[in-house]
């Protein structure tokens, strides 16, 4: 409050002092018109002259009319001259006093500055202190709530921990309790899969032991059947081999006379013909592969026959006819089925070469079952 006022006072002083300087330089100014100089005038008795002084009289008055004017006119302009620097001696002296008056009042403005600058600076100090009050008060109430709250966080964490402690305890105790009855559970399901698997083993060897049964029984029963099946096939062979027996035996009776007379035309040939060249061993090899070759093809061979062999002597005709067959060696089951073989396979492929015929007419072949 006291601040303002005293910048009230100082413009007021400030308003006065210009108007008063306005009102000096107002009086101080001349508003009369400037005086005109005054010049004597003599007079001069009128007098007759000629024209010539008359005119030499009157340009001499012209010429002092236009000195006097000069002069009145050179005293008008220093009295107008010097009326100026009068006037601007005394705008001057006012500008002056206008500036000596602008600077007081600079200087009451500075000196008022000064004293508002200083009282902002108390109010400041005043403000800083109060704040600094304030900043440590609150400092103060801050450390206070900041013990408070640590107090009481310590207390919450104290009882958190014994409540952690605590259920920590409990969790032992229920694990301890869980863990024993998972293991109970376990050796309860260790013990059951052990029932299961002993039980399980049980049907599993009684299912075995009747399956072994069934299969034993199967097996005896497809013995039995394997027997019958042979027996059966025994008896088929054997009565195929009475068959070819009575049918050789007849078809021999039938040949015998037929073999008599071939031999005796072959010997007839042979006394005719001695110098024709006989066969080679390869010739004769391939036509005995031939006839077994077409034995084999009507051969009935059965697993029991197999790793076996026989050696059968076979008289053929011209053609190929079977006149004589005779087992030399061999399994005697093979050879009866051979000898059904071949007589099945008459009349068998010989040769055009009517030498290697005769070779033929006569011959061993080794006979070898093959599936």
């Amino acid at each position: 409050m006291t601040e303002q006022s005293g910048i009230k006072k100082a413009v007021i002083i400030s308003l006065a002092l210009h108007l008063l300087v306005g009102v000096i330089l107002l009086v101080g100014v001349d508003f009369k018109a400037p005086k005109r100089p005054t010049q004597s005038v003599s007079i001069i008795e009128a007098t007759m002259i000629d024209d010539g002084m008359v005119a030499q009289q009157a340009k001499r008055l012209a010429e002092m009319r236009a000195e006097q004017e000069q002069a009145a006119a050179k005293e008008q302009a220093q009295a107008e001259a010097e009326q100026q620097a009068a006037a601007a001696a005394k705008q001057q002296a006012a500008k002056q006093e206008q500036a000596k008056e602008a600077a007081r009042v600079a200087e009451q403005q500075q000196a008022l500055a000064a004293e508002k600058s200083q009282a902002q600076a108390e109010q400041k100090k005043v403000a800083e202190q109060r704040q600094a009050e304030a900043n440590a008060k609150a400092a103060a109430e801050a450390a206070v709530k900041e013990k408070i709250a640590a107090e009481a966080k310590a207390l919450a964490a104290k009882q958190q921990a014994e409540a952690d402690a605590k259920a920590l305890a409990a969790k032992k105790v229920a694990d301890a309790k869980a863990a024993a009855a998972k293991k109970a559970e376990d050796a309860k399901k260790v013990a059951d899969d052990k029932a299961a698997a002993a039980k399980k083993a049980e049907d599993a060897k009684k299912v075995a032991d009747v399956k072994a049964a069934a299969a034993k029984k199967a097996e005896d029963a497809k013995k039995v059947a394997d027997v019958k099946a042979a027996e059966a096939k025994k008896a088929a062979e054997a009565k195929k081999v009475a068959d070819a027996k009575a049918a050789a035996a007849k078809k021999a009776a039938a040949s015998e006379q037929a073999l008599k007379d071939l031999e005796a035309m072959m010997g007839d040939d042979l006394g005719k013909s001695t110098a024709v060249k006989k066969p080679s061993k390869g010739d004769i090899d391939q036509a005995v592969g031939a006839i077994q070759a077409a034995v084999i093809r009507n051969w009935s061979v059965s697993n029991l026959m197999l790793g076996k062999q026989c050696v059968i002597n076979v008289r053929l005709a011209a053609d190929g006819l079977v006149l004589k067959s005779t087992v030399i060696n061999g399994d005697q089951a093979v050879c009866q089925s051979a000898l059904v073989a071949i007589n099945k396979a008459s009349p068998l492929p010989m040769p055009k070469d009517p030498e290697l015929i005769k070779e033929l007419q006569n011959s061993n072949l080794t006979l070898i079952p093959r599936l």
